[in-house]
């Protein structure tokens, strides 16, 4: 009977420590905050009724929140300055959201 406890316990053990660390494997999806003069592309992204995004030219995907139409063009290439939105969340699952401070075409 002493085996069958030792057994048991033993899995437990193992079931809880492998649960824990598929929660450490979740850790890079939180969102980074972005501050600074990024350059990069604007990019039309085909989901969830369509939206535009920035792809920095270091490869990160940023969701601006306040875009001006003038620079909605799928690919133009940008310089702007943005910060992180605090407190609000977005359906598009596709990167931090960001406030435009600057932005201008290059």
């Amino acid at each position: 009977m002493r085996t069958v406890w030792r057994v048991l316990c033993l899995s437990a053990l193992v079931m809880v420590t492998g649960c824990h660390g598929g929660q450490q494997a979740d850790a890079p999806n939180k969102q980074t905050a972005v501050k600074g003069v990024i350059t990069g592309a604007v990019k039309y992204v085909d989901l969830e009724g369509g939206f535009y995004g920035l792809v920095t030219d270091a490869g990160q995907k940023l969701d601006p929140v306040n875009l001006p139409e003038p620079f909605r063009e799928d690919g133009l290439r940008i310089q702007a300055r943005v910060e992180t939105v605090e407190g609000r969340v977005s359906t598009h699952m596709w990167g931090p959201l960001v406030r435009i401070v600057e932005i201008e075409r290059l």
